[in-house]
Formats: structure tokens, sequence, C-alpha cells
């Protein structure tokens, strides 16, 4: 398939063709040129002057959290965590399934190519993945909280899963993960990061969400949360979501360690667990990245709205105009989301992931005198007219195309009375 007629931001060191084309074939861009093709197909699309952009990534969500939306508004982590546990004991592999389902169209639509998924059981998640088309990394979030046996049984689960589904469809991925450090052992950290080391794939974690969090690991272990993991084993690289209490040495140790952090401005200020430090991360030589945190804490998975909070929320954290550019907000997005995951996505260039958002500059996005100023300061998400995600059409004209949203919806409805 060729998309032509179309400007398009490769994200490859600001790379910009003003009227070009691109070639997908099995699921990898093999084009990106200037001008038009020599010859078109039927199955090819004329982006009538349309913008094209790598496909966004969710760096940290919960998609199977999406019957959360709107329950326990208003209230800090600790005591939403105390409500949403409650009621997560009641869920099942079908429920996941069903609210992960409707989480992934959500996500489709609103720009994502990639979710990087983190609950309570891999089935239902990887599931709805992959019947959705959407790229995904999905892990069984391991806790220590009931004993040996409890963790030697979530272990199990968490190598049963990654055996059957990773690397299914050449888009679905199981990663090692661990809740917190307030909900697992040295121990349950070490064996987890020893499956990432040997699967080669990163390790997972939420980590230095709040002062709370902070506070208790130093009481428990007399460092931050950050040196406290920095000393358990991790392999090459290690996701950190969150990251919003962290001072300068646990910045430092962060780069030396490749501890990537997820931030997650909508869901961190919403919960009121404060503003990571994002513009001092970045001075320090770290690659952040983004992430909705899901529907639970953040009420919609728009990866334009990460963008645009992330970006203003430095400028006025730190009262720099230059704090978080649009460009850079974009970049962790897009390329840092797919560094951190390890797979060549988040560009649009030869040999990457199909991975493709079509934009559609309408009139309220006009003139255009930075491209980049759209995307971060004026898109949204109903400005999507295709995603493609791995060569296939997932979204067209902004309609969702794999999932039967309607059906969905009255399944959820039914589902939910389950619950609450």
């Amino acid at each position: 398939m060729k998309i032509y007629n179309v400007q398009i931001k490769t994200m490859e060191k600001r790379r910009s063709i003003e009227n070009g084309w691109i070639e997908i074939e099995n699921g990898k861009i093999i084009a990106v040129e200037e001008g038009s093709p020599d010859v078109v197909g039927t199955e090819d699309l004329d982006g009538q002057g349309k913008l094209l952009i790598p496909g966004f990534i969710d760096a940290h969500t919960h998609l199977g959290m999406s019957c959360f939306r709107s329950f326990a508004s208003d209230l800090p982590l600790d005591k939403w965590l105390e409500q949403i546990f409650k009621v997560e004991d009641k869920l099942n592999d079908e429920l996941i399934y069903q609210f992960a389902l409707i989480a992934c169209a959500e996500a489709l639509e609103r720009g994502s190519a990639c979710v990087n998924d983190m609950y309570l059981d891999i089935t239902g998640t990887a599931e709805a993945c992959l019947s959705s088309g959407i790229r995904a990394y999905v892990s069984r979030n391991v806790v220590d909280t009931d004993g040996p046996e409890g963790l030697k049984r979530r272990l199990k689960e968490l190598e049963r899963m990654h055996e059957l589904y990773d690397g299914k469809e050449g888009r679905l991925h199981v990663l090692a993960s661990a809740h917190a450090e307030y909900t697992c052992s040295e121990n349950a950290v070490r064996e987890v990061a020893s499956r990432a080391k040997s699967w080669g794939s990163p390790f997972y974690i939420h980590a230095s969400e709040t002062v709370s969090e902070v506070k208790g690991c130093l009481e428990r272990h007399g460092v931050s949360p950050i040196k406290w993991l920095a000393g358990l084993g991790l392999p090459e690289r290690t996701i950190a979501a969150h990251c919003v209490v962290v001072s300068r040495e646990d910045m430092q140790i962060m780069l030396e360690h490749n501890i990537i952090p997820v931030h997650n401005p909508v869901s961190n200020l919403k919960l009121a667990s404060g503003i990571a430090p994002v513009k001092a991360m970045l001075e320090t030589g770290i690659k952040p990245t983004l992430g909705t945190d899901g529907n639970g804490s953040n009420n919609n998975l728009d990866m334009f709205r990460e963008i645009f909070t992330a970006s203003i929320l430095q400028k006025g954290f730190t009262m720099d105009a230059q704090a978080l550019d649009a460009y850079s907000a974009v970049k962790m997005a897009t390329v840092n989301g797919a560094d951190a995951l390890g797979y060549k996505g988040g560009m649009l260039k030869e040999g990457y992931a199909a991975d493709v958002l079509v934009l559609y500059p309408s009139l309220f996005l006009q003139p255009v005198h930075d491209v980049y100023g759209i995307i971060a300061y004026s898109a949204e998400s109903c400005d999507v007219r295709y995603n493609i995600v791995n060569g296939r059409i997932l979204v067209k004209e902004g309609e969702c195309l794999s999932v039967d949203k309607e059906r969905c919806a009255a399944r959820l409805r039914e589902l939910a009375g389950q619950l609450f």
C-alpha cells in the first residue's frame, strides 16, 4: 500500500517532506520519498494534502481498568487505590477482555498505534489487543503481598503468558513487570527482573509516584525507590511509570542504569500526585516517554491531550517557555516510546514498523506556521482520519474498523452491573 500526496513529518531528526509518499509492505515501511510514486493502485491512498506522522505510543496504561472511568473521582492516589482494590477482586478474564477491547478502540481512534499495558492478568488484555489489531506490550504485574507461595504462583503465570503470547502476529509482546516497591519485596523484584533479562526485554514497574511512596521507601529501606531499584540487578532497560518525586541524585541514577521514566501528566494531576521534573530529566540526558495511565485514573486515552499537557505543564512549572518544546513533546510520544520498548518504531523510516497516523488539517488548525506546534497545541483526536498499525487500516475517517463498538458497549453495560 502506498500513501501519497501528503506532508510527512518522519520524526527522524526533524526530517520533513512537504509533498511525498510512503510505501508499506508486510507491516513495514519500505519507502519514504518526495514527489509522487510512478504507479498507484486501487488499494493505495491519496492523502489529498493531509499530514502523516508516526502513530503515538502510550508507554504506560491499564486497558482493563476502563471499568473505573469516573469511579472514585477527586481522590488522591492512596484513597483512590483503596476503592479500586475493593472492586478488582471481582474481575475475571472475560471482564478484563471486554473492558480492554473498548479501550483498544478508544486508543486507536485517539491516535495510539502502540500501548504498553500492565494489569492483574494478561489473558484478557492480550486477547483484546490481538482482536483490535493494536500493537501492544502487555504484562502481569507481580505483587508480593501474600507470601512466597503467592509470588511463586504469579511468576509461573507470567512465564506461562510469555510462552503463550510473546511475539504473536509480530505485534504482541509480553514484558516482565512488578507492581511497585510498596507491594514487592526485594526478592520479588529480583525474580521478575531476572526474567526480563532472560527474555531480552525491559523490566517494567511503577516508581516514585507520590511523596508518600518515597517517604515510605525511605522508612523501609533508607533510600529512594529509584536508588532501591538500581541495587536489585536490573536488566539493560527499565521502564518506570510516573517518576514524579525524583531528586537530581535519582535522575543521575536513572541515567546510569537506563531507567526510563514514563510521564503521565494528566493522571498525576488528577490524582494530585504532583508534576514530574521533565525539564530536569532532559537536562540530565534522560529520554522520558509519555503515557495515559489508563481510563481509571485519567478518564480517557487521548495522547494528544498528554502531549499538550506535558508541554504546557513544564512551561508553567519552570516558568520557561522552552522547557518542553512542541517537537520534544511529540518525540516523547513517538521516538522515545519505541526506544524504551525496544522496537523499530516511532519514526516514518524505511525498515520501521508501519504505524502511521493520517491527520486532517481542518479549518480550525489553520494557518499552519509550525506543524509540531499544531500537533502539540491544536490537534485533537477528532483530527485523526486514518490510523494504520502494522500496515493495516484500523481507523478510517475517525472510526475504528476492528472493534464493534456498539456491541461492545452493550456488553460493557451488562457486565458493569456485576462490579458496582
